[in-house]
């Protein structure tokens, strides 16, 4: 059942960067990344609130990922390769 779940999760998220990246916030329209992502519209509002919600958790991802990847490049710049 996880696993479906996580599945479902990853469709959502990964419809929604394509739908965000094409269209903008305010042009993706929620219809769509519930299509592009094969899933309803009740097994989105299982995860977010709103696009809003979703907008959000997408934006802190990817701060994460890009402190993530200064924290690897300032550490192997400073000779630690042990990560």
């Amino acid at each position: 059942m996880e696993e479906k779940m996580s599945a479902t999760l990853e469709s959502i998220q990964r419809a929604a960067m394509q739908e965000f990246l094409d269209k903008g916030f305010q042009g993706a329209s929620l219809r769509q990344i519930v299509k592009n992502a094969g899933v309803t519209t009740g097994a989105f509002y299982g995860y977010y609130a709103s696009k809003e919600e979703l907008f959000e958790a997408q934006a802190q991802e990817n701060d994460q990922y890009e402190s993530m990847k200064k924290r690897i490049k300032y550490m192997y710049e400073n000779g630690n390769t042990k990560f």
